[in-house]
């Protein structure tokens, strides 16, 4: 449902039903000016979702990327906010955060632990490994990786709207993220119970894995559901 003519909305896009459901579940029942979609898996995914909102609402005042993301930076722990400065991806892209929008986020999450004036980059696929994620950092500089950011970005940039990205950390640069993940989660971004039950049954050791996956991922959750009630009712963009 379109809101109000007087109202200009913001678009919250997640990419997995875990993060959206935190996210709508805060947002929804308070703010009338905050919407939040579910974009599924990858950049094309987050354009699309972004790009349709845009089109029902008509006018957005701003579009955010917001949900889960992998360390690079080995220095950055779990539960970690990252507010980047610019998305960037392997063909170099940038997409620059909106930065008067990124200070008033940060303000408002005195005491949090955010991390601001870094790059998140953009892949095309997840980087599972502890040595893929210290080559990627190597090569370009970015503290964080999410799969998103960028089709959301790309698609406010089209209508000419502010842009920022709020990710927690979940996966740590030094994870290894268990190979009986890969097919957990549909591409629509929920859960493949089949898939991980598959995965399981061939990999068993990796039930350890998933145990401490599962700690960091209630870490994580519990930090998303503390930042979107420290950013309403507007997440920080007034006007």
């Amino acid at each position: 449902m379109a809101t109000s003519d007087h109202i200009r909305p913001i678009g919250l896009i997640t990419a997995l039903a875990q993060e959206y459901s935190v996210v709508s579940g805060i947002v929804a029942p308070v703010s009338d000016r905050l919407i939040a979609v579910q974009s599924g898996l990858g950049r094309a995914a987050g354009f699309l979702a972004a790009t349709e909102l845009g089109h029902q609402e008509k006018q957005l005042s701003g579009l955010v990327s917001i949900g889960f993301c992998g360390a690079l930076d080995t220095a950055i722990a779990t539960g970690s906010i990252i507010l980047p400065d610019a998305i960037i991806t392997a063909d170099n892209e940038r997409f620059d955060t909106d930065a008067g929008w990124i200070s008033a986020v940060a303000a408002k999450m005195a005491g949090l632990p955010v991390v601001t004036e870094r790059t998140i980059y953009c892949a095309t696929e997840i980087i599972e490994t502890q040595a893929g994620k210290q080559a990627t950092h190597s090569q370009c500089g970015a503290c964080a990786v999410d799969m998103e950011s960028a089709g959301i970005a790309h698609a406010a940039t089209r209508f000419n709207i502010p842009f920022i990205a709020v990710r927690i950390v979940l996966d740590e640069g030094t994870d290894t993220l268990p190979e009986a993940t890969r097919d957990a989660v549909h591409s629509d971004g929920n859960l493949n119970v089949g898939g991980l039950l598959r995965g399981l049954a061939s990999r068993p050791q990796d039930v350890g894995g998933l145990i401490r996956l599962a700690g960091k991922s209630g870490k994580a959750q519990k930090q998303l559901k503390a930042v979107c009630k420290a950013l309403l009712p507007d997440f920080g963009l007034s006007g």
